[in-house]
């Protein structure tokens, strides 16, 4: 396995705002101080999607860098989203995560534009990007895989070539729809490099860690982190009866919540994102002091505000 080698819960770190949309570096360093106390954790994610690294300017990014590598135990690994359609975007936005702490760069594909698409049907061209952006930053890579449904996955030979040709690439986010999509990934991957389940994947997110990963990268853990650290240690520990039962009682009901069931049922009274969503439950349990989002990005209404606040309390998340 190549190194660093990542085992366990990756934390996503969420960005608080002020009234004026800029950013609250005193709650944000207050949350990362609390992600950094979670049981199992191997990786800090800053610049994450829920972290609305595409919303983010790139001075701010480099400062929530700086911030997260001050703040969080220099133990645990910082891993920075990247992102950008040009070779040179993306190159340069590694060189400046590096230069900010990050010691890990995920990579949202670079495919996802329209007329771009296409080329994510030929094995050679994922391939060859990657082993350029490789020789260019020359740091440890993750790979964000998106779910086929999605229209936008790379095949499992190209990863497979990737993770067997590039030393360094050494993990993966891998969204899946269904167990039995992701059992051809892990079957095709395991031990190559790092596989870490997200949480789009709703319920099949326990098949998923079932069937065997690395650990598990979502934006919702970060509501009742304890229950999942819990569910990822037993997973990790072949507990499956344990882990069953704290995921079905804690887990699931967030997961569902959240996403519902991606590509299947629709929701179209819902107003905010899944980032909007996850900052209301952080204020709820006091985390946060405000929910904003930038936009175009868009907040709960008040209906969504209750749904959430009644979940947290089925769930005996918030506080006494």
């Amino acid at each position: 396995m190549k190194n660093p080698r990542l085992t366990g819960y990756i934390a996503s770190a969420l960005v608080p705002y002020n009234a004026d949309l800029s950013i609250n570096e005193q709650e944000y360093v207050k949350h990362l101080k609390e992600i950094s106390k979670a049981d199992r954790l191997c990786a800090v994610y800053v610049n994450a999607l829920v972290g609305e690294v595409f919303s983010l300017e790139p001075d701010e990014r480099r400062r929530l860098l700086t911030l997260a590598r001050q703040t969080v135990p220099s133990n645990i690994p910082i891993m920075s989203g990247v992102i950008g359609n040009r070779m040179s975007e993306l190159v340069q936005a590694a060189h400046e995560a590096r230069e900010a702490g990050a010691d890990v760069i995920e990579v949202m594909p670079p495919f996802d534009v329209l007329w771009l698409r296409r080329l994510m049907e030929r094995e050679d061209v994922p391939y060859h990007f990657f082993k350029e952006l490789a020789k260019e930053v020359n740091m440890p890579i993750s790979v964000f895989k998106y779910s086929a449904e999605r229209g936008l996955a790379y095949s499992n030979e190209t990863l497979a070539r990737i993770a067997d040709d590039i030393e360094q690439v050494v993990a993966m986010k891998t969204s899946c729809m269904t167990c039995a999509d992701y059992y051809q990934v892990w079957n095709r991957l395991k031990g190559k490099l790092s596989i870490f389940v997200t949480g789009a994947d709703t319920v099949d997110m326990l098949g998923m860690m079932m069937i065997g990963s690395d650990g598990a990268q979502a934006g919702i853990m970060a509501l009742g982190r304890q229950n999942w650290s819990r569910f990822i240690g037993y997973c990790l520990e072949g507990k499956y009866t344990e882990a069953r039962n704290v995921y079905i009682e804690k887990c699931a009901p967030i997961a569902d919540h959240i996403f519902g069931a991606p590509l299947r049922t629709s929701r179209p009274h819902r107003s905010g994102s899944t980032t909007a969503l996850i900052k209301e439950a952080l204020v709820a349990t006091g985390v946060f002091t405000s929910a904003r989002v930038r936009p175009p990005d868009v907040g709960a209404n008040k209906e969504e505000r209750d749904e959430v606040i009644n979940l947290l309390r089925r769930l005996e998340l918030l506080p006494q």
